[in-house]
């Protein structure tokens, strides 16, 4: 009983201030909490001579993350997670790489990691259970919590900016030095202003001149953030990242394009 008048005491306290003053979007789950996610990943890798379409070649890899995030500390400037990977899938189409991706499943088989994240989602810190520092495409792979939040109150209708990085490269994610410029922005929210969903669209900018290759690409996507549990509990992106590499003109090779579509699934639910 006093748990539910907790629950609806809150609820009230967040439809007020969404009326008032506009929402905070923020990292801040629960001590104790167990957030059950499935992180699903497909990444297509064309390439093409860019002198026409002959040549053309597609590669395709998917990943399956079914993990456990448990909050272990929570304060008003960032929050403690250790999240364990229950299982790993992941499989390809290019028959060269299939001993990469299946090395890559080992390794996040079982893995567990130690992050802090701020509460605009930033990971401040990652680690494993040991507190050796973990690569940082194992990072992305796991983390699942880009940081997207804004610094300020929003409403419905409010943007806001945010610099993210390009998912890593190899079975994991696309190829590419560079980043994302991403504008987020509040689409709506439920009744009891529990519920915030958003929106995003951004484009893709090179990480500083890289000799020989050329940069560009779009990203889109949306989620659902639950105030409540402090976290973002369903999104999905779709990432399109053109490049064009040009080898040194004492090689005789042709220029190549590539394009790289990452499509991701990010959900999490009580039970599994």
């Amino acid at each position: 009983m006093l748990r539910s008048q907790g629950v609806m005491v809150g609820l009230v306290c967040l439809a007020a201030q969404a009326s008032a003053q506009g929402v905070l979007l923020r990292v801040h789950p629960h001590v104790g909490d167990t957030l059950h996610t499935r992180l699903e990943q497909q990444t297509e890798v064309s390439t093409v001579p860019a002198a026409g379409a002959r040549g053309v070649k597609s590669v395709t890899t998917s990943v399956v993350l079914n993990s456990r995030t448990i909050v272990q500390e929570s304060t008003s400037a960032s929050t403690v997670l250790l999240t364990i990977v229950d299982s790993a899938d992941l499989h390809t189409s290019d028959a060269h790489g299939a001993a990469q991706v299946a090395a890559a499943e080992r390794t996040l088989r079982g893995q567990q990691l130690v992050l802090r994240l701020g509460i605009d989602g930033t990971v401040e810190s990652a680690h494993d259970a040991r507190g050796v520092p973990m690569p940082r495409d194992v990072v992305e792979a796991m983390a699942a919590m880009p940081a997207v939040f804004p610094r300020r109150a929003v409403g419905v209708g409010d943007t806001w900016t945010r610099e993210l990085p390009l998912p890593a490269g190899g079975p994991l994610g696309a190829r590419g030095a560079g980043r994302v410029s991403a504008v987020f922005r509040l689409d709506s929210l439920d009744r009891a202003s529990t519920l915030a969903y958003v929106s995003m669209r951004g484009e893709i900018v090179p990480e500083g001149p890289a000799e020989g290759v050329q940069l560009s690409g779009a990203v889109q996507g949306a989620m659902l953030v639950d105030r409540l549990r402090g976290w973002m509990t369903d999104s999905h992106f779709i990432v399109t990242l053109h490049s064009l590499v040009t080898p040194p003109a004492v090689t005789g090779l042709a220029p190549m394009r590539f394009v790289t579509k990452v499509t991701q699934r990010l959900r999490t639910m009580d039970k599994r």
